[in-house]
């Protein structure tokens, strides 16, 4: 025996009466909300430093990852035999780049 059935459509807390109040009080809630908004005009306000982050970011993501010149011009030394790589530079500047982070 389902209970669900015999209890179905009894008393104030139906599952069916509650979903239609429930949809019910959107529905009127979106119309209330659609007339305001229409006889106000909807605004939208961005502000300077939002503005100057969206055109950073465009700049930033439309440049390319590669300098081509740099590659040129490291390409030209090794096949010259002149490019020499200074191990010492690069653990400096490994060291301060984490030394940097945690000031």
């Amino acid at each position: 025996m389902d209970i669900k059935k015999v209890l179905s459509g009894l008393g104030p807390y139906d599952q069916s009466k509650l979903e239609k109040t429930r949809s019910d009080k959107l529905k009127s809630q979106r119309e209330s909300d659609a007339g305001s908004s229409s006889a106000r005009g909807d605004k939208v306000s961005i502000s300077d430093e939002a503005q100057l982050r969206t055109e950073a970011y465009s700049t930033a993501s439309s440049a390319s990852d590669i300098r081509h010149d740099k590659v040129a011009e490291i390409k030209a030394r090794i096949e010259a035999g002149e490019y020499e790589i200074n191990t010492r530079k690069i653990a400096e500047n490994i060291v301060k780049e984490d030394l940097d982070f945690f000031s």
